[in-house]
């Protein structure tokens, strides 16, 4: 190899003075024959005596530098190998240990632990690609595995690199252990609680309640500031978290057991943030999830990172009524300065509506009418579930009901859009108007509230505590003044939306909800007419049955059931059975699914000691912690078959 290089170094040059001689005795040959010829046999001799002296000289000179570099390079690598905190090998693709350093053979001087950690299995992904990286933990410490191509006469080789990154994952694992978390605790209608209480008890109450608060945060290492009586600010390390996820937040059935003379135990809302940020943006997320839980009823803890994650705890207890009607007239008020200051209002139910959903939308059509206001419904396909009702608007010729298409051309931009009887894009009955509308939004809605609910809104009037939103849109007419002037058939649309949302009002009734009635019936309703909007076919009486006759009851009174007919009004055939599976004995809660026109829809009721609307927010449904629903893609049996994982998974079953 050095020779010929030492050729293709030496060559060219001896060539040109090859060149230059025989000019020269070309040129003395002009003049004298004989002695050009001399000059130019010497030439000859000179050249291939230069040429094989040249060579071997440089050749020589080749060879000593190489050997120089070699032994420079060989030093550095032993300097290298056997300095570097690394563990190094050379393995072939059988696995088999060429060459190694001697940190690689101190480590792994036991011949097992080298044979399970450097074997074909192990090295094949580096053959494969050269980018591979590898994590592992060997003998209690953490190693990242990297490699470069080390072929050698043809054989593959591999050099493995171990960097040993034990103290660098301590130190990322204790960093994440610590980092903080914010949480807002609030102590759930606390005003009311003490309220209720003798003059001479609530100090006791509220010290429990503040000493139970305080001892949860001591356990947890945490910092807690009082904000206000009924609310706290607490700031503990990332490590508790996932104890508090497992246990599922154990302080709420804690304060369960304060003992109070109120009509409801006493209960908190948490909303608590995580994530890499400041400390304000994680104040500012726990903020957020304290607003979604109290959106949702109270009693349970929701935890949201700063990505917007959402995960929801608790929520055992039903949604306390409230007493004071303040909000209401609140509400009110700010309603009817939002649409007095619209140029026409549009009313948006839930797609595939029911009673409630398009009673509460006559019902906010005639509060914008009576404000002098132009009004407009949007509903393309009214569906089995309100033919009867919505057949009776029609012929009254007194409400403005339009399609998607007509609901875009009335879309303008000082538009008011008010969403009853939902708080969610994703059911709405066009969604499309909801960016439309620029935040010009109002949501009356009885739904506890979801992680994705529409923000930004002139107005969000979002009780869990509600029977219905048609009860809702009660209490907003009368505190309307003389703008809650109803008729006698929205009085009767009203009074169905409750009838269907309390099951005749033998379920979520409060005080309130019987006010809403009694106010209905004083503008007119009639019982008898409510019932006819109730009315089903023969055919849907027999579907029923059917899917009656094939329910399972399985462990903890939990009764499913599915049907593989299909039918438009599925919605509604689903949540009647449910219903009446839920009046069986021994049944506490009760599933049923079935195919509608689209997708398949599930119905779940549950008597309350089972929240059955986290079952269905893991479906992308919702509802209330007795009654909640879901639309999914997945055929009725499969269907069924994830609800039963999801309720073995938490450990229901």
């Amino acid at each position: 190899m050095n020779k010929k290089l030492a050729k293709e170094l030496s060559q060219p040059f001896m060539l040109i003075g090859l060149i230059v001689m025989l000019v020269l005795g070309a040129v003395i040959m002009w003049f004298n024959m004989y002695v050009g010829l001399g000059a130019l046999f010497v030439a000859a001799l000179v050249y291939f005596f230069h040429l094989r002296y040249t060579v071997n000289f440089v050749e020589r000179t080749l060879e000593k530098n190489e050997k120089t570099v070699i032994k420079e390079h060989e030093g550095y690598v032993e300097a290298f190998s056997n300095g570097a905190p690394l563990l190094i090998c050379v393995a072939s693709r059988s696995g088999d240990v060429v060459w190694s350093n001697p940190s690689f053979d101190e480590f792994f001087a036991d011949q097992d632990l080298l044979r399970a950690n450097v074997s074909p299995a192990n090295v094949k992904p580096f053959f494969d690609s050269a980018d591979t990286e590898a994590d592992v933990v060997i003998n209690g410490r953490n190693f990242k595995i990297t490699a470069e191509d080390a072929d050698f006469r043809g054989h593959e080789r591999r050099m493995l690199f171990f960097a040993d990154t034990t103290e660098l994952e301590d130190t990322k694992a204790y960093m994440a252990d610590t980092r903080p978390c914010a949480a807002y605790i609030n102590v759930d209608n606390y005003d009311d609680m003490l309220e209720a209480s003798p003059v001479e008890e609530q100090s006791s109450i509220a010290a429990a309640i503040d000493r139970t608060v305080h001892n949860w945060a001591i356990g947890l290492d945490a910092v807690l500031l009082r904000a206000r009586s009924d609310r706290y600010l607490m700031v503990f390390e990332h490590k508790y978290l996932e104890p508090l996820r497992n246990t599922r937040f154990p302080i709420l059935n804690v304060m369960h057991d304060i003992e109070t003379n109120a009509d409801f135990p006493a209960s908190l809302s948490i909303g608590v943030c995580e994530g890499d940020g400041t400390l304000a943006e994680l104040q500012e997320g726990a903020s957020a999830a304290l607003d979604l839980a109290l959106g949702r009823g109270g009693d349970q803890a929701v935890v949201r990172t700063l990505d917007g994650d959402t995960d929801y705890y608790g929520g055992a207890l039903p949604a306390v009524e409230k007493r004071n009607k303040g909000k209401s007239r609140v509400m009110a008020h700010q309603l009817s300065q939002a649409i007095e200051g619209a140029d026409n209002v549009l009313i948006m139910g839930h797609t595939r509506p029911d009673l409630d959903s398009f009673g509460s939308a006559l019902g906010v059509y005639a509060l914008v009418n009576n404000c002098g206001k132009q009004a407009a419904i949007v509903l393309e396909d009214p569906g089995d579930s309100i033919d009867l009702m919505y057949n009776a608007a029609k012929d009254t010729d007194s409400y403005i009901i339009v399609g998607h298409d007509q609901a875009k051309e009335l879309m303008g931009e000082n538009t008011l859009l008010i969403m009853v009887d939902h708080h969610r894009a994703a059911i709405s009955e066009f969604p499309e108007l909801i960016p439309a509308a620029k935040k010009n939004i109002a949501i009356i809605d009885h739904h506890r509230r979801a992680g994705d609910a529409v923000e930004d809104t002139v107005l969000s009037y979002t009780e869990a505590y509600a029977s219905s939103a048609s009860e809702l849109i009660c209490e907003l007419l009368q505190y309307s003044g003389e703008r809650g002037e109803i008729s006698r058939f929205e009085a009767e649309a009203l009074m169905a939306g409750i009838a269907l949302d309390t099951k005749n009002f033998t379920v979520n009734t409060g005080v309130r909800t019987f006010e809403a009635a009694s106010w209905l019936r004083r503008s007119g309703a009639d019982m008898a007419n409510v019932k006819k909007y109730f009315k089903i076919g023969l055919d849907f009486y027999q579907k029923k049955a059917r899917i009656v006759s094939s329910t399972e009851v399985m462990g903890g009174g939990i009764a499913v059931a599915y049907t593989r007919e299909s039918d438009p009004a599925m919605q509604m055939l689903a949540a009647q059975v449910a219903d009446e599976l839920l009046e069986a004995r021994g049944v506490e809660a009760a599933f049923v699914a079935g195919r509608g026109s689209v997708k398949t829809m599930i119905s779940a009721r549950s008597n309350g000691k089972i929240n059955v609307q986290t079952i269905m927010e893991k479906l992308g449904g919702g509802g209330h912690q007795t009654g909640a629903a879901a639309q999914v893609d997945l055929g009725p049996e499969e269907a069924i078959a994830l609800i039963v994982a999801i309720l073995r998974e938490e450990k229901l079953l």
